[in-house]
C-alpha cells in the first residue's frame, strides 16, 4: 500500500515498483501488449501469456527480450494500472540475481558515492561555470516561482543564468539533487527512492508558491512520480517550462523576436506519454510559435518510441539502443525531414552519432524556443557532446568492472 502524501515514517526500501498499483484487478487483457505496445504488438494470446508470467514473477520471455521501457504501456491500461511499474519490478528481480553488474550503471547515477558521471562533468565546467552552479545551490529566498534546473539543464547554466526571456524566474538547481529518472528506469528502486527523498528534502527549503521544471523528465518525475510512487508531495504547484512560457506569451510578455526557419520531424521522449494528451498538443502549439515547421512521425503521442537508452541501460546492448534510432529516422525521412525536434537530453546525446550518419540534424528544442523568443544560445546542448565523450572515456574501464548488484544506499540529506 502507498504512503499517504508526506507520511514521513514510511520506509522506501521496503517498498518497491509493484506497490504502485493493487494487481488482483487486472483482468490479464493483454491490451498493453498488444497493438497499444509500439514495439512489440503481439497477439493476444501471447499478450494475456506473458502479462499473467509478469504477475506470477516469472520470466517473460518476449518483454524481457524487446521491451524498450517506452511507457506507453500505463497510458493504454484499461484498468488504470501501471503495466510499466510491473516489468520494472521484474527487471529489478532478475537483475538481483545475477553475480555481477558492470560498474558503469552506478557512474551514472548522480548521487552514487565514488567516481560519478555528473561530477565529472561539472567538475569540468569553466569557473564561471562553477559559479553558477554554486549560486543556484542556494534556495532564491522571497520568490513566488522558481525555476528548477535539473541535471541535464546545467549543461548550459550560463545560458539560462544570463536568459533574458527567464530573467524573472529565480533559479535553483543544486549538483546534488536530480529527479531520479535514470535511477527509476534503470530498475534500481533503492536509488531512485533515495535519491528522490533527497531531492525532495532540498525542495522543502524553497519558499515559492510555484516550481517551473526546464526539463519534461524532472516535471513528470516531481509532480507525479514522486506523490504516485513515494507519497511525497510537496505544497506548491508544478508547472512545465513550456505552460510558463506559453503564460507569458499569451498575457503579451514575450514575443517571437527570431523565427525560426527550419523544418523538422516532432521526436518525442517516450516519458511523456504519462502527460497525456494536454501536454502533447501545448508542446506543439510551442513548437508553431517559433516559426519553424513540424511534421509527424508514424510512432506519435502515446504511441512515440523510446531512443533506446533506458532499454540499452536495462541490457547493456548497444546494438538494441541503436535499432530504437533507427526506426525514428527512417520514419522522419518517411515524413518527408532530415531533421529532428528533440526535448530530451538523453535522446540528444545518444543520437548525435547515429544521426550524423543517417546526414540527420537533430534539434533541442527547449533552446531553440528561448532562441526564437529572443536568447542569445551560446551553449547548443549537442555542442557539449565533445566532453561528454572525454567524460565517459576516462571512466571507460568501470564498463569492465564488475561490481555486486546490489547497489549502496545515497545519503538522503
Amino acid at each position: 500500500m502507498r504512503p499517504t502524501p508526506n507520511d514521513l515514517s514510511w520506509r522506501s526500501d521496503l517498498m518497491s515498483y509493484i506497490d504502485c498499483c493493487d494487481w488482483d484487478e487486472c483482468n490479464r487483457c493483454g491490451t498493453c501488449l498488444i497493438k497499444k505496445c509500439p514495439v512489440m504488438k503481439m497477439k493476444k494470446d501471447e499478450a494475456r501469456s506473458e502479462i499473467a508470467l509478469l504477475l506470477e514473477g516469472k520470466p517473460a520471455p518476449r518483454v524481457f527480450s524487446e521491451c524498450t521501457l517506452c511507457y506507453a504501456c500505463n497510458a493504454h491500461c484499461p484498468s488504470g494500472l501501471k503495466p510499466y511499474e510491473l516489468i520494472l519490478e521484474r527487471i529489478a528481480e532478475r537483475n538481483s540475481k545475477r553475480k555481477s553488474i558492470s560498474a558503469m550503471v552506478p557512474y551514472f547515477l548522480l548521487g552514487m558515492p565514488g567516481n560519478n558521471f555528473w561530477s565529472d562533468v561539472y567538475g569540468s565546467f569553466s569557473a564561471g561555470e562553477k559559479r553558477i552552479l554554486e549560486k543556484w545551490s542556494e534556495p532564491p529566498a522571497g520568490s513566488r516561482e522558481v525555476l528548477y534546473m535539473g541535471c541535464g539543464a546545467r549543461l548550459f547554466c550560463g545560458d539560462i543564468e544570463n536568459s533574458r526571456v527567464l530573467k524573472d524566474l529565480p533559479k535553483f538547481g543544486p549538483q546534488d539533487t536530480c529527479c531520479g529518472e535514470m535511477h527509476y528506469r534503470s530498475a534500481s528502486w533503492g536509488a531512485y527512492s533515495d535519491i528522490a527523498e533527497r531531492t525532495f528534502n532540498r525542495f522543502r527549503e524553497l519558499d515559492a508558491e510555484r516550481i517551473v521544471y526546464f526539463c519534461d523528465s524532472c516535471y513528470i518525475y516531481m509532480s507525479r512520480t514522486l506523490p504516485e510512487m513515494l507519497g511525497k508531495e510537496l505544497p506548491c504547484e508544478h508547472i512545465s517550462l513550456y505552460q510558463w512560457l506559453m503564460e507569458r506569451y499569451d498575457a503579451g510578455e514575450i514575443k517571437v523576436e527570431n523565427p525560426q526557419s527550419f523544418k523538422a520531424a516532432i521526436s518525442e521522449p517516450c516519458y511523456v506519454s504519462e502527460l497525456g494528451k494536454d501536454f502533447y498538443e501545448l508542446m506543439r502549439r510551442v513548437y508553431e510559435m517559433t516559426g519553424a515547421e513540424f511534421v509527424e512521425l508514424e510512432n506519435n503521442r502515446d504511441m512515440s518510441l523510446s531512443c533506446g537508452m533506458a532499454n540499452f541501460v536495462k541490457d547493456n546492448k548497444i546494438r538494441d539502443m541503436i535499432r530504437c534510432q533507427n526506426v525514428k529516422f527512417r520514419q522522419a525521412k518517411e515524413a518527408g525531414a532530415s531533421e529532428l525536434a528533440l526535448n530530451c537530453y538523453g535522446c540528444i546525446f545518444t543520437m548525435i552519432s547515429t544521426g550524423w550518419m543517417h546526414g540527420m540534424k537533430l534539434h533541442f528544442m527547449p533552446q531553440e524556443v528561448l532562441k526564437a523568443f529572443g536568447d542569445e544560445i551560446n551553449t547548443p546542448l549537442a555542442s557539449r557532446a565533445p566532453l561528454i565523450a572525454r567524460t565517459i572515456a576516462r571512466r571507460l574501464p568501470l564498463l569492465f568492472k564488475k561490481i555486486d548488484p546490489e547497489l549502496p544506499r545515497i545519503p538522503t540529506s
